[in-house]
This record gives structure tokens, C-alpha cells and sequence, in this order.
């Protein structure tokens, strides 16, 4: 598996964890931890765009 090969599959994951986290932060009854999940899913998602960066500078 190449580099970007490995950095989609990475991409990928955590796309489907910032989703999770999303749905999560929906599920909580505690708003105060609903939304630390989704500011966590936010901060998941910058990091997939910094990936996404260096991914087109390969």
C-alpha cells in the first residue's frame, strides 16, 4: 500500500468517526458532553482537510 493509499484509508476512518461522534453528541442527554462530541467531530474534520493538504502537495 502506497502512501496515499494509506492516508485514504486514514481519511476515511476518521470520517467515519467524526460521524460517529456527531450521532453521539444527538444522543446525549448531558448537553455540556454533546457538545464536547461535537467539537471533537469538528476538530476531526479540520484535521481531514490538513490531510486532504498534504495529500495534493504528493
Amino acid at each position: 500500500m502506497d502512501i496515499r493509499e494509506q492516508a485514504d484509508k486514514c481519511i476515511k476512518e476518521c470520517e467515519k468517526n467524526a460521524e460517529e461522534l456527531r450521532q453521539l453528541a444527538s444522543k446525549v442527554p448531558n448537553r455540556q458532553a454533546g457538545n464536547m462530541f461535537s467539537h471533537s467531530a469538528q476538530k476531526i474534520e479540520e484535521s481531514i482537510q490538513e490531510c486532504r493538504s498534504a495529500l495534493n502537495q504528493l
